[in-house]
Order: C-alpha cells, then structure tokens, then sequence
C-alpha cells in the first residue's frame, strides 16, 4: 500500500519532525501480518496530518464526499467544483475510478501538498494553503484546481485494475497488493500525474521552469537519469526526480506519438500479469519506439541559449539541498540566508558581505522566509502548536545574540522589511493576503510577495488570480492607486527593491528563470545570464547581486556582476481561464461509514496441531479524517471446534488524547503430559487492553504519556475431555488485571542524508502491575530505555558519523513477575519510518548469542554504536525493480546481564562485539526497506554451555 504524495516544495522543505510509529500495545505474534497492516494503516494516517477531532461537514457532489471544517466552507464549496471539473476532464483520457472518492480539505499546516491512497479506498488529502516562494509548485492558475487535477490522476491511475488483478479484487476487494499500477516506479505514478495536472489547467510543472532546470543540470553534468534511476533515491535531487523526469517524458511521448498513448499506457500497464514491467508498454502503446530510445530525447531539457558568455560568478555555498535565499541587510555589511547539506539540521547563516566570512549561525527549522530589519533578522518558520497542527510563526534574531518567538499561530510567511515597515503573507485556505495596506482588486488573488521601498513610501509585489501573475507597485498607504507593472502567464516572484529604488523580481518569459530588473522607462530588462538560471536576487552596495542557482549535485548561493545593457523582454499574455461550472451537492454532517466500512479480507491459516487447524480472515480499515483505525482477524477450528483472533482499534476522535483497545484470543498446543500420552493439552490466552495517550510535538521534541488498563485470562483445555488437576499440576484458570504507564521524551536531528539520528536522546520507561484474582499474588514491573546520539568528526562521507549509546533496563518483583531475555538480535520490524521505535522493550539484545540465553528478574544492557558512512548510491540494480539508496558501516559492542535479587549482576557476563554492513535498499521501485547483515563474536562463553561461535545475522531496521 503506497500513499501518493504530490511533490515536496524546493524553498527551505526539510523534513525536521521525526515521525516513528509508536505502536502502544500489544498483539499477539505469530500473526505478524495483522501488525504489519495495521502499521501501514496508521503509516498513512499519520501522513496526513490532519485533525480529526471537533467539528466538520460533508459535501456530496455525484462523485466525491468533501471533508471540510465549518471555518473554511467557501473554500470547500470551490473544492467541490474543482474537483468536478477535474474528474470530467480525466475521465475523457482515463478510465474513471469505482465508487465515489472521499476528498478531505485540511488546513492544518502552513504547506502546499496533497496525498492520494486507494487503499482501503479511493481518498484524497489536500493541504487547503497555497504554495508562498516555493518554485516548484509556484506555476498554478488556481491552487485548488492544479493539486485536486494532481492528486486525482492518481486515483483515476492506481485504481485501474484489469485481467487478473480485477478477478482477485472481486473476490477479496481493495486488499494492499492488488493493484498493478502501484507497482509501477515513481517517475510513471508521479509524472502521470503531474503530465495530466498541466494538460488540464493553464500551468502545471510541464510547462513550469523548474523541472527544465532540475533536467538541465543533470543533463549539463552528465548525469542524466535512467527510466530505472529516475525513482525516489536520498541523492540529489531527490524527490523531485520523478516528477520532472516522468512528466516531461510522458509529455514528449504524447507529443510524438499522439496524445491517446497515455492513457493507453495506463491502461496496458494495470492489465500485466508482471506487473514491474515498463518498457514492454511503452514499445506495444508507441509502435516503433522503445523506452530505451524514446527516454534521453524525451528527458532532454529545452534550454534556450544565452547571448554572450555569464560573467565570472565566485561561489559562496554548494552542494545545498534547499534553495539558499540570500538577504543583505540595510547597511550592506552582512548577508543572510539557509544552508542545508542534507547531513544535519539547516542553518541560518550571517557572512560578510565582503569577505564572505561566517559572523554568526543559528538552527531553523522547515519552511524558512527571512529578511533584515534593521540589525535584525525577522524570520517565519514552521513548528507544532499543537499535536496535528503545524503552523509559521514570526521571529526576531539579533546574529549573535537572543533568539525571540513573536507569534504564535499567526501563519506568517515571506517576511519583508523596508523603510521601519514589516510585511508579511498571512496564510488561509486557499488564500495568502498581505499583513499591510494592499489593493483589494481583483478578488481572491493570491500573493506571494509583498516588499516595501528602502524609505517605507513605497511597496511592491507579486500576486496571481485565475492565472494572471503581475508585478504590482502602489503607495504604501495609497493601494488603491496601485499599478500594474506587468501582468503575464507565467510566474513572477522574489520581489527585492535596491537602495536606489530599483524593483528586482525573477520571471521565466525564456523558459528559465533570470533575475529582472524594472525601470518605468525601459520596462523588465534581464540583469543575470544564468545558463540554468537564476532565482531569489540580493543586490549589494558594490553592484554585484548574490543569488541562488541550480546544480547537478544541489544548490549554489553565488556572487556576480549585474549584466547591463540587455534588452527589455516581452511577457505572454494570460491564458483565459475558465471558471469551473456550478455542480449539485447536498450537505450533512461527516460522513464517515463509507470509508470506515471493512473494504478487503486476507485469508489466514494457523496450524496449531493436535489443539486445532485454524483458518479465517483479516480485514482492517480507517476513516477519511482518521478518526478510528482497525484491524481484526477471526480464526475457526472445525475438528475440534475453537475459535480465536485479534481486534484492535485507535481513535483520535478527541483529538489528544489518543484512545487505543486491543484484544486477543489465541490457542497454544502444549503437547502431551508424560503422565497422559494420548491426552493433548491446549492453553487459551485471553488478553484486553484499554490506553490513552497525551502527546505533545515540536520540530525536533515530542513528548508522550500513556496510561493503560489490562486484563488477561489463561484457562486450559484437553482432547479427549481429561480432569485437567490429574495429569497437569498447575493448570487452572488465571485471571489477572492490572495497568500500566509509559513515559517517551525524545529530541532528535535528523537530515535528508544522515545514516542514523544524531545529537540527541530517546528515552522511555514503563511500569507495569498486575495482580491475580481470587489470590494475593502480584507483579511489579519497570522498564526504561535510554538511547543517545552524538556527531562525532570522522574522515568524509556523504553524512556525518554518529556515535550512539543505548541502555536498558528492567526489574520485577512479586509472585507473577515474568523472566527479562537477555542476548539475541534486537526484534525491530520493518521500518516505515525513520526514527527508532520509541516503546521500552521486555527484550535485551546481546549480538553474537542465542535470544534468551539468561533469563531473570533483574536485567541490564548496554550497546555501543559507531556508524561511519560509506556510499551515497541511488541507483538500481540493472533493470530490476529493487535498487541502493545508501550503505554505512556500524562497528558495535554489546554488554549485558540478568539475575535473581538478591545475587550481585556481573555486567559484562555476556559480551560481544562486530560488525554491521547497513544500508536502505528499495524494493518495488521505491518503497525503502532498512536492512542490516552483521557479523557478532561473543567474548565470553555462553552460559548454556553452547560453543562460543561467530554469529553471521540479517535483520530489517536499525538495532536503535
């Protein structure tokens, strides 16, 4: 099950807050499947980022259910006419989708995104606020129309199912796995979509300049990307790839084979019985052409030349994963902006505008605007103000001195100062308005930029309504009489004034972006001659500018002379727009039984023996807002008949806390007593959980508590029917109840290419008690684990080298305590998420010997981790749909003991040290799989007696 996400922003999108999954409670194992699932349930959930709690409304249209706030209905009921008019323009290309899509309109995060999944069926996201300074999605007509055209390619692609696929669905619905499209590497999923979103609207990013440039710099370089290369890899440039390599491919195809060869692709591609297969489609669609022939010409970018040779430019920063967006403060005595290596946490930067020396640095987070007031920094980034919302706030920072938060809440971006004036973008849904006086008309228009003058008298900006960009300039306390200085087709931003008055702004009217200058007497003349382009201009005292220019390997933050002389440029009229018709809707409250409803079953068997051959079924599912998640499994014996299975459920439906119920009922086979041997003995387990967890978030913190009620039941049975106290000591029915509390704090840093955290702690304890009905028997239980991170310096590498620390520890006590396992390999599962699971463990690893060779009520271990990067690779493996995205080396030792109260521990009774080979491979195209394969000695001898051998290991996830 993938969850299709539209494609990140280039302007200062790193991904600070570390999403693990913490999964708080306890399912029974075999049946790893049922975890798996639910996991991947949740996964998709937590992407979302959506609130699910108070009050919200359905719109019902003929083929979407809307999903909206109250707050914001107007821009749902736009939604819904959008999204109507998308569907009918996709379905004259695509085969429509089945059933009636769930489209949920959120506006709880201060960033331009959607998300597409159609399992367990057909459900959009879309983030409600529009992009503000982000390139790569800049290029709309209307924000609503571009990402709903977007997102709904998708449905309309992955829910295609034909041949096989289709008879499996029918049997056992929309189960994970059984659409053919989704197996298909990103650049086809992401550049259908993104092909379908420009052919529909009057932008997109087919017709946009930043895919041009991403292909330009890999084609300028050498380094073009293949059909199997061109898929969701860590190196640069990262998740973009797909998009720009796909659309622009799928765009050159229907251009020289006829516009019906894409959706006759998709159409082929969701019948294959293999479903990886690319290149055997495109040939059987494009007779005559081959993927292998047909990719470097539809991948190679149309530059358009430069006339004359760019002057010398020096290179101030490189190999930058976010646009590094230069400001020069009023003096023109220091410059500012972001670096971001992919190896850390992004920075904030003051160097000397002269010398280009570093005076002063400063962390950020995601979402970073900025510019000078005065000697100050005035910055926007974004941070939790609450559990699911995301929001950009306003601060002040003197370089060198205090850091100081000035709003909360106030969804402030693009910062701008000038004459003693602060002006800002205030962000809504589907809207983005001026902080300071601005003209009123038109309506609805969408700002990116406003600037006031140096002296405070003037201010300037960029804005779009339907289409329509223009560059804007009124009296600061006059807007009514504002002038349009150019009004276009395609994007303007970046807006500067220079210290003579001057307005600056970046366009693209040659297909590349170049930094333009505006004189009312000669109108936009180009100032740069990028080859690739030029974006985000600082003018500076000595008439040279700073700006940010596009690489193969990253961006560049550079130094050059303004080109003088150069004639003024036409721009392109505006395309008419055509407003999306009325459609009939009737509205209700949310409507959340279609989506919740069970969609698929799984079959399952469990052989358990003489005590029973079970068979039976799983299914799971969530809500449209996330409301409730669950999965459940039932299990039959006929011969003898028994029955057991699995519920569990989380509700957010308040928001915070989360609420969590588990249940279970399993049988074990326990053989035959000695005394007995015809007699087969079988134990139930019963087991229910009821939990709440608080949490609370920021960029790189988050905090959690859950307390939780348990019960759990043990009975026996016999086949034949046997008085259970003559042949088994000991078994009789037991019930206990009890609870339990869980404490996680964790603050982590963690980049784009970093091999592991660094420069921070995970730390959880939980305590448990139980006690026996109908005795005076009890357990106590604690539980802690402490993780620690540091970088360390270490001889290069794409990332940094990390030493980590990690520490457990546990004790019980009373008559029902149970036995701590020490040694083994750390049970981690499949790792969706970067950060380490954060649940304290009853299990403590030792590498190099067997699981549970001690066991007692007293246990501690410790590991020490060094982790040295060795190669950024991103590629894959030939043509197969499995590639390497990164590999690092982690050399370990481990330590550890249990023991009895009342003995004294030896610590390094167990004892071990190795070596683990680490990487994230991807599977199936794009998903990224965490593997490790390690080589563990053990240093003392075991005490089972077991041979001291060499253990050779594979495992999935990091071992913390």
């Amino acid at each position: 099950m993938k969850v299709r996400s539209a494609e990140c922003g280039v302007r200062n999108c790193t991904g600070g807050s570390i999403r693990g999954l913490d999964f708080p409670f306890t399912l029974r194992i075999p049946h790893s499947a049922f975890r798996i699932l639910f996991l991947l349930l949740l996964a998709g959930r937590a992407e979302a980022q959506v609130d699910p709690s108070g009050s919200w409304r359905t719109l019902h249209t003929p083929h979407f259910r809307i999903h909206f706030r109250p707050a914001y209905r107007d821009a749902a009921l736009s939604q819904a006419r959008e999204a109507e008019r998308s569907y009918r323009l996709l379905a004259t290309e695509l085969h429509p989708p089945r059933g009636v899509v769930d489209l949920t309109l959120a506006d709880d995060i201060d960033a331009a995104n959607g998300f597409t999944t159609v399992v367990p069926s057909n459900r959009i996201t879309i983030y409600a606020a529009p992009p503000a300074g982000d390139h790569g999605l800049l290029f709309f007509d209307n924000w609503l129309r571009l990402v709903t055209t977007h997102e709904l390619a998708h449905v309309f692609h992955l829910d295609r199912s034909r041949g096989l696929w289709r008879g499996l669905q029918r049997v056992f619905g929309r189960a994970p796995g059984l659409f053919p499209n989704e197996y298909q590497p990103s650049w086809v999923i992401e550049g259908l979509a993104t092909y379908y979103e420009s052919k529909f609207t009057n932008a997109g990013r087919v017709r946009g300049s930043f895919h041009t440039q991403v292909l330009g710099a890999d084609h300028v370089a050498g380094t073009a990307r293949s059909p199997w290369n061109a898929t969701l890899f860590t190196r640069w440039a990262d998740g973009l790839v797909p998009y720009a390599y796909g659309s622009r491919f799928l765009h050159y195809l229907a251009g020289a084979a006829g516009d019906s060869v894409v959706p006759q692709f998709a159409e082929a591609t969701s019948g294959q019985l293999i479903p990886f297969r690319v290149g055997r489609q495109v040939a059987r669609v494009a007779p005559g052409r081959t993927l292998g022939s047909e990719w470097p010409r539809g991948t190679a970018p149309d530059l358009p030349g430069t006339s004359g040779a760019p002057p010398a430019a020096r290179v101030l920063d490189s190999l930058l994963r976010t646009e590094p967006v230069p400001r020069v403060s009023p003096d023109g005595r220091r410059a500012a902006y972001v670096r971001d290596d992919g190896k850390g946490t992004s920075l904030l930067r003051v160097l000397d505008a002269t010398t280009g020396r570093s005076l002063a640095a400063r962390r950020v987070n995601g979402g970073v605007d900025y510019d000078w007031q005065g000697d100050t920094l005035v910055v926007t980034q974004l941070d939790f103000t609450s559990r699911w919302r995301i929001r950009s706030d306003l601060y002040r920072w003197v370089p060198g001195r205090a850091w100081r938060r000035a709003t909360r809440g106030a969804r402030l971006v693009a910062p701008a100062a000038g004459g003693g004036r602060l002006a800002a973008i205030a962000l809504g849904p589907a809207s983005a308005r001026p902080t300071v006086p601005a003209p009123d008309l038109p309506p609805g228009a969408v700002w990116q930029d406003v600037v006031p003058s140096p002296d405070g008298r003037r201010a300037a900006g960029s804005r779009s309504v339907d289409g329509r960009w223009a560059l804007v300039r009124w009296p600061a306390d006059s807007p009514a009489a504002a002038a349009v200085l150019i009004e276009t087709g395609g994007s303007i931003a970046d807006v500067v004034w220079t210290s003579g008055g001057e307005i600056w702004f970046v366009a693209d009217p040659t297909g590349i972006p170049q930094v333009y200058r505006w004189r009312d007497s000669g109108g936009a003349q180009p100032i740069t001659n990028e080859p690739l382009g030029a974006r985000a201009p600082a003018p500076l005292p000595d008439g040279t500018l700073l700006y940010a220019a596009l690489r193969a390997r990253g961006w560049e933050l550079r130094q050059a002379p303004v080109v003088e002389g150069r004639a003024p440029v036409t721009f392109a009229e505006p395309l008419r727009f055509d407003s999306a018709p009325a459609v009939p809707l009737i509205e209700t409250g949310y409507t959340m039984w279609p989506s919740l409803r069970p969609h698929f079953w799984i079959p399952l068997f469990d052989n358990a023996g003489p005590t029973g051959r079970f068979g039976g079924a799983l299914t799971a599912g969530t809500d449209a807002l996330g409301r409730f998640a669950y999965a459940a499994d039932l299990y039959i014996s006929p011969h003898p008949f028994r029955a057991a299975g699995d519920f569990a459920l989380v509700s957010s439906v308040l928001g915070n806390p989360t609420l969590d119920l588990s249940a279970w009922a399993s049988w074990a086979d326990l053989g035959s007593p000695p005394s007995a041997p015809t007699v087969t003995v079988s134990e139930l387990d019963h087991y229910a959980a009821l939990g709440a967890s608080f949490v609370t978030r920021r960029w790189r913190r988050l905090a959690s508590v859950r307390a939780a009620v348990e019960f759990e039941r043990t009975r026996f049975a016999t086949i034949p029917d046997t008085s259970l106290a003559a042949i088994c000591v000991g078994c009789e029915t037991q019930n206990l109840v009890g609870g339990s509390v869980t404490l996680t704090l964790s603050r982590l840093v963690v980049g784009a290419l970093s091999i592991s955290p660094e420069n921070g702690f995970t730390w959880s304890a939980t305590y448990r008690r139980r006690d026996e009905q109908g005795s005076t028997r009890w357990s106590n239980e604690v539980r802690s684990r402490l993780a620690l991170y540091a970088r360390v310096p270490g001889l290069g590498g794409f990332a940094h080298h990390v030493l980590a620390l990690r520490l457990l520890a546990g004790a019980t006590t009373g008559p029902l305590g149970t036995l701590f396992r020490v040694g083994g390999v750390s049970p981690q599962g499949v790792n969706f998420f970067f950060a380490p699971t954060l649940n304290a463990t009853r299990a403590f690893p030792i590498r190099g010997y067997a699981s549970g060779e001690l066991r007692g009520q007293r246990a501690v271990a410790g590991s020490i981790e060094y982790r040295m990067p060795l190669a950024l690779v991103g590629r894959a493996i030939g043509h197969l749909p499995l590639g390497v995205d990164k590999v690092w080396l982690n050399l370990f030792a481990d330590a550890g003991d249990a023991w009895a109260p009342g003995t004294s521990p030896r610590l390094t009774r167990l004892r071990s040290a190795g070596l683990e080979l680490a990487g994230v491979l991807t599977a199936s195209y794009d998903f990224p799989l965490s593997v490790r394969l390690g080589v563990a000695q053990p240093l003392a001898d075991p005490p089972s007696g077991a041979p001291r051998r060499t253990q050779v290991y594979a495992a999935l996830a990091s071992d913390f």
